[in-house]
């Protein structure tokens, strides 16, 4: 397992976890006041969850990207001699 999917890995068990504390919460509440949980009010949460996750990918893959030439550019770049 390379340093990418290191960082995918761990990223995915803090949103999960995030998102299971999340629900768990809700349904504490939701046993308090049944009424104040609507199924339009978790699929609008859903929703924003889906969209911040969407960012989340870009910018992980953006820096993926961007190591990745640098780690190129390293690799391709001649050693000096020495004086």
């Amino acid at each position: 397992m390379d340093q990418n999917d290191a960082i995918v890995a761990v990223l995915s068990m803090a949103i999960g976890a995030a998102t299971l504390l999340t629900l768990v919460r809700l349904w504490l509440n939701g046993r308090k006041n049944v009424a104040a949980a609507t199924v339009a009010s978790f699929e609008n949460r859903l929703a924003r969850v889906e969209v911040a996750l969407d960012d989340v990918t870009a910018e992980l893959s953006r820096m993926t990207d961007a190591q990745q030439l640098l780690t190129k550019t390293l690799v391709d770049r001649q050693p000096q001699a020495l004086p």
